[in-house]
């Protein structure tokens, strides 16, 4: 994915480009944005900005507001004085088909509710609220998710943990999204790509039992998601070690929560380390009862 960070000012968008990265590189777009249609006028509220922006990429806003991905990086190229590639209109053809509702969305007994909404109004990640949430509920049931928008960042997230999704407009501003547990999870693949980012490592100390993830080229909730997923795959009193640019203040109340050990270190100037020990698997108790 092209990121400020990488490209100048005369690269074409994407639709893989984040609306924060588009914004950061071409801070004027932001009125054409909200010109193009009307779910972009929370972008308006530099709070909701900060939040929702770090999201959504263009592709999935186009989605989010009805609009093909391929319309929306052309006009947002052409608002730019860019050139840039014209998208293939065809491979997006699929997704103005409606699709049935799928049999659970009435059938579904619903296991657990929240509403992010508040969670946005204060400018406040939702997503670990969301987790917690989502581990609350039993195959074949279903999480009621309210919220200002169509997350589609998260569809494939909890798709990967065995959810299926149907999303709801009741408003302005206001969705109703059910994730059904299929229990069907999909394993994520890695990019053929990307850095070893698993791997053993010398740990502050304990050199053998630590596992290394670097997040700090992930844009947010990418970096949560990928700290928790691992530490689900860590074993019992194992470690993990996390490199990062800043400290995850969002994701220390929820490593408290899980009774996970953590330190955290300044190694220089955006760089920062974490180690997060897991609890050890209770021992049991002879002859308790």
């Amino acid at each position: 994915m092209a990121s400020p960070s990488s490209v100048s000012a005369a690269a074409p968008i994407t639709p893989n480009w984040k609306i924060s990265e588009v914004l950061q590189v071409h801070p004027e777009l932001l009125d054409v944005l909200i010109e193009t249609a009307p779910e972009f006028k929370k972008l308006r509220n530099p709070i909701l900005r900060r939040v929702q922006s770090k999201l959504v990429t263009v592709g999935q806003a186009a989605q989010i507001a009805g609009l093909e991905p391929a319309y929306l990086v052309d006009r947002l190229n052409a608002a730019a004085g860019i050139q840039g590639p014209v998208a293939d209109k065809s491979e997006d053809s699929s997704s103005s088909i409606p699709k049935p509702e799928p049999p659970w969305v009435d059938a579904a007994t619903i296991a657990q509710w929240i509403d992010v909404r508040p969670y946005q109004q204060r400018g406040e990640e939702p997503f670990s609220a969301i987790m917690a949430a989502i581990r609350e509920v039993p195959r074949g049931q279903v999480l009621l998710l309210r919220n200002t928008f169509e997350p589609t960042p998260l569809y494939d997230i909890l798709g990967q943990r065995g959810f299926e999704h149907w999303a709801t407009q009741l408003g302005e501003s206001d969705w109703e999204i059910r994730f059904f547990h299929a229990g069907s999870a999909r394993t994520s693949q890695q990019p053929a790509n990307a850095p070893d980012t698993a791997r053993a490592h010398d740990t502050w100390d304990d050199p053998t039992s630590t596992l290394t993830i670097d997040v700090s080229e992930l844009v947010p909730p990418e970096p949560m998601i990928r700290i928790l997923t691992a530490l689900e795959e860590l074993p019992d009193g194992a470690s993990l070690l996390v490199h990062h640019v800043r400290r995850p203040m969002h994701l220390y109340p929820r490593l408290d929560e899980l009774g996970y050990h953590h330190d955290t270190r300044e190694i220089g100037p955006a760089q920062v380390e974490i180690l997060i020990e897991k609890p050890a698997a209770p021992v049991p108790v002879i002859g308790a009862r």
